[in-house]
């Protein structure tokens, strides 16, 4: 068994960390107006340079500006990324992506948070504000991408956290890695444990199991007893009052999307920072991916990551 970084002695301040900002927005084009622009490629564009289509919708922008925004990753043609501006333009559809600020890079990892790394994977405890992986309108501001220009490798994500969730991720380095891993995330052969925070009267249970369904009306997900949605299971403890907090682990037995967020919501208990489901206001929402077990993708060795708890 591997233990890797512990979170003993540590205060909730620390577990809970301020969270990493996205830059301020820029000036015209960035940052005004809307940030999705749709429409079809005029013909006279096919066979073009694909950074010609950034121009047909923002003609104040210089070529290279153009060029550099493609390169970010801002732009996608019948629903494909494709961030060589030297491209020739095919298709039939044009989707541009904007970012609220110039297209620079302004996420590198720390590398003292890169907590375990060989030729297989590495495990790196992400901060809350940046995703875990692309996003359509930022290819280069996320933890993979990151990574990969920390370590010069191709990485494959098997997992992810939200951006507002912080905690522990693991890449793969290789194909073959990244399938097994996959694989035990689907099997459910990967046990995975977070620390949330909430508020509200002490809980009259020390653990139990949450079953409920999880469905989506509009762009919301939402948790019920029963009905129609994707079942989810997760067991929750409470293991203590912290001032006016109360502190829950939660070990998800399923993967649904916001799965702990929706199940202590449903409890009654939305954690902290939580806008989407009710929690108390905070800079950030309070859920860290806290502990890992798993077997090695390459040699079947045990191995743990994270706890024991903070006192």
């Amino acid at each position: 068994m591997i233990v890797g970084k512990s979170l003993a002695g540590l205060s909730l301040e620390e577990i809970f960390e301020p969270p990493l900002h996205e830059p301020p927005p820029g000036p015209p084009p960035f940052g005004v107006g809307s940030p999705v622009h749709i429409g079809e490629i005029p013909k006279a564009f096919v066979g073009r340079e694909v950074w010609t289509l950034v121009t047909l919708l923002f003609p104040e922008l210089e070529p290279q500006g153009a060029k550099e925004l493609t390169e970010f990753g801002c732009l996608w043609i019948d629903r494909r990324l494709v961030s060589d501006p030297m491209a020739k333009v095919k298709g039939s559809e044009f989707r541009i992506n904007l970012p609220s600020y110039k297209p620079r890079i302004y996420y590198e990892i720390e590398p003292q948070r890169l907590i375990f790394a060989d030729n297989d994977l590495l495990v790196y405890d992400k901060e809350s504000g940046p995703p875990t992986v692309p996003v359509p309108h930022d290819q280069k501001n996320n933890l993979l991408a990151a990574l990969e220009r920390h370590t010069g490798l191709t990485l494959r994500a098997p997992h992810r956290l939200d951006a507002a969730s912080s905690g522990l991720v693991i890449m793969a380095a290789n194909r073959l890695a990244a399938s097994r891993l996959s694989r035990g995330f689907m099997e459910k052969k990967i046990e995975k444990r977070y620390l949330a925070l909430s508020v509200g009267p002490k809980p009259g249970f020390e653990k139990k199991e949450v079953d409920a369904v999880i469905y989506k009306t509009g762009s919301v997900y939402k948790a019920a007893e029963s009905g129609p949605g994707y079942p989810s299971q997760t067991v929750v403890t409470f293991l203590g009052e912290y001032g006016d907090k109360l502190l829950f682990l939660c070990e998800p037995l399923t993967g649904r999307t916001h799965q702990i967020r929706l199940h202590l919501a449903y409890l009654g208990y939305p954690i902290v920072g939580d806008k989407l489901y009710g929690g108390a206001d905070a800079p950030r929402l309070a859920l860290k991916a806290s502990g890992l077990s798993f077997k090695h993708p390459g040699t079947g060795q045990s191995m743990t990551f994270g706890g024991p708890w903070p006192d």
